[in-house]
């Protein structure tokens, strides 16, 4: 590595090809066009679950969730004690490539990336995503009176989808273009070696809109990546772009609930009548909630004092329209001691104290999955999932216990749980998301050695971390999934010609730095 050696990476959360390609040949991206061209481009593999927790951290570890530690935005933590859990950055156990570069002397800033709140210590700045309220989420501390004095920050936009479409379209795509121009503040102000912005607010726009509305957000993107590189010639100077997942038509929601439901498999509780029968007589839906909260003018407020995790289990008790549940399954609403799974989206989670014996509940698992296996769309044919796997199949590592005990991998365009779900278990016709995730993201990425105009084919989202140690001349990890993307860099190159150099993991270290980061941050 020289002194000059810079990194940059732009997360764009949920971005895909299938909406990005079209764009780039109308001329229309660019900033983005000029990158492909510059440099090489292809899909990105996410983790399994697809989904913004874990991915983003299986991103900056190049770790497998079984090594993090987490799953999903919700977890079981224990079914016999009805425990449940809402991760935080805290909650991933393993050392991030920013931690792993300031250690070298080299500085990091993180902008914006989701699973970064708290905010730890690094050698440079972090402003976290997901902020359950709106402080304390900047390190160093004082960068948040910085930001709301200069850019009126705002951690996420006041209104939802649900309340007003074209208002939260257009705060979100103010945020957009507030994230660029916090980037451009940031990196001149700290001239970060490593520098990862997440532009998060498009994923949630590409869920719920089409057209003019999707496009000109696209457009306001190119604008800004345009904008931040316009600063970086650097000779010196790699960029990257990358998704944590990718995004694709809704075809339709298989209501696992409803299914598990019918099969005896989960039960509810007896007041899940007569509470849908109380809010669909009185006109109480979750639109018409949010709705009177915002007029009330009470969002400020539930995000100052209550938690991001009692918000959604209070939202859920509603239904989103006629007939209609939110699906969230803490919501007071499920029988635990009946249910022989407990349900998160597309994970299972089984009831361990209802049977004799492990090699009972082991039989239970197979014959589950084989019937999971067979769900088939009876309009279209297709199989709801495209793969159903044991924990231990798709995971390693010291915290594979803590994973469901059955993984569902739905089939492109289904999507599998109860999102904006009904007591249908085929629902084609649910309202909100359009889109729904798909494994494969996009990467770009162009620099001094990098190969110029392919498509490289087979990354992961695991690889990301090691290739930027790799391009740093940091040795990686031992202990690490992924592996450095050597097809990204042209023959005989320094980067293709350095050899790559692992250094042996050690727990007790990490364990150290990460208590002496909390005790930095005062938390301890």
């Amino acid at each position: 590595m020289t002194d000059k050696t810079r990194v940059i990476v732009i997360g764009l959360d949920g971005a895909t090809w299938n909406i990005i390609e079209p764009l780039v040949q109308a001329g229309k991206l660019p900033a983005i066009q000029a990158i492909m061209q510059e440099g090489c481009y292809g899909e990105l593999e996410s983790c399994i679950p697809h989904r913004t927790f874990p991915a983003w951290k299986c991103y900056s570890t190049g770790k497998n969730p079984g090594k993090l530690g987490v799953y999903s935005f919700v977890q079981v933590v224990d079914v016999a004690s009805q425990q449940i859990a809402f991760p935080n950055s805290e909650s991933f156990n393993s050392e991030e490539m920013w931690d792993i570069l300031s250690k070298h002397g080299i500085s990091c800033g993180v902008l914006d990336m989701p699973t970064t709140y708290p905010p730890k210590v690094i050698n440079g700045f972090m402003i976290s995503q997901g902020s359950p309220k709106p402080s304390g989420f900047t390190f160093p501390a004082e960068l948040e009176r910085e930001l709301k004095d200069e850019f009126s920050y705002k951690t996420e936009p006041d209104y939802y989808f649900d309340i007003d479409k074209e208002a939260t379209v257009r705060e979100c795509q103010g945020i957009i273009k507030q994230r660029f121009d916090v980037a451009r503040h940031l990196t001149k102000r700290f001239n970060p070696s490593l520098f990862h912005v997440t532009i998060f607010q498009i994923d949630p726009i590409q869920h719920f809109c089409y057209g003019q509305e999707l496009e000109d957000s696209w457009i306001m993107i190119d604008n800004g990546i345009k904008s931040l590189l316009a600063d970086f010639q650097d000779q010196n100077c790699y960029v990257m772009l990358m998704s944590d997942h990718g995004q694709t038509d809704r075809i339709c929601t298989f209501q696992l609930r409803k299914w598990l439901e019918e099969k005896g498999l989960l039960s509810l509780r007896n007041r899940r009548v007569l509470t849908r029968f109380l809010f669909d007589r009185i006109g109480l839906r979750r639109g018409v909630v949010l709705h009177m909260i915002a007029k009330l003018r009470l969002l400020p407020l539930m995000r100052a004092y209550v938690p991001r995790g009692l918000r959604s289990r209070f939202l859920a008790l509603f239904p989103v329209k006629q007939n209609m549940l939110y699906g969230n399954p803490f919501s007071g609403m499920m029988d635990w001691g009946k249910s022989t799974v407990v349900q998160v989206g597309g994970s299972l989670y089984i009831n361990h104290k209802l049977f004799d014996s492990e090699k009972e509940c082991e039989d239970f698992r197979e014959n589950l999955i084989c019937d999971i296996k067979d769900i088939t769309d009876p309009e279209t044919g297709v199989k709801v999932a495209k793969g159903v796997y044991k924990r231990e199949e798709i995971y390693s590592g010291p915290y594979v216990n803590r994973a469901p005990d059955i993984v569902i991998y739905p089939s492109e365009g289904y999507m599998v749980g109860n999102v904006g779900g009904s007591d249908k278990i085929w629902n084609y016709t649910a309202p909100g998301w359009h889109r729904t995730h798909k494994l494969h993201g996009i990467f770009l990425a162009k620099g001094p050695g990098i190969r110029k105009g392919v498509n490289i084919k087979g990354a992961m989202i695991y690889d990301l971390a090691p290739t930027i140690l790799h391009i740093f001349g940091i040795p990686i990890p031992q202990d690490i999934d992924g592996r450095v993307l050597k097809e990204m860099f042209e023959e005989n190159s320094p980067l293709a010609s350095r050899e790559i150099t692992y250094q042996q993991t050690d727990a007790r270290a990490a364990v150290k730095h990460k208590v002496k980061s909390l005790k930095d941050l005062g938390r301890i």
